[in-house]
């Protein structure tokens, strides 16, 4: 048995997935909550990663499914840019499908 070694495939599936978003600096305050606002309704948690920049996390593949959507897929993205991904998580719209009616 060899110990310590896990295949990094194994190792983006453990980790939480996750997306780093920036927000320009000339965006209104409230268009940055609106943004944030709906990416939490969604069950995902966002905290604050640096200036102008939010790490959201997705701890449920339904949760990344639907972020995913958000991000690439709706006027959120003219508004914030995926800047880096971690986890299950992917920087490319065709990653995501429209999720079902809830």
């Amino acid at each position: 048995m060899v110990r310590g070694l896990l295949s990094p495939v194994i190792l983006t599936f453990m980790q939480p997935a996750s997306f780093i978003i920036e927000f320009p600096e000339h965006l209104p305050p409230e268009k940055r909550k609106y943004c944030l606002d709906q990416l939490s309704n969604t069950g995902a948690s966002v905290e604050r990663y640096a200036d102008h920049a939010f790490r959201v996390v997705c701890s449920k593949p339904s949760e990344l499914a639907h972020v995913g959507w958000v991000l690439f897929h709706t006027h959120l993205s003219n508004l914030c840019r995926v800047t880096s991904t971690s986890g299950g998580a992917e920087a490319r719209a065709s990653a995501y499908q429209k999720p079902p009616k809830r």
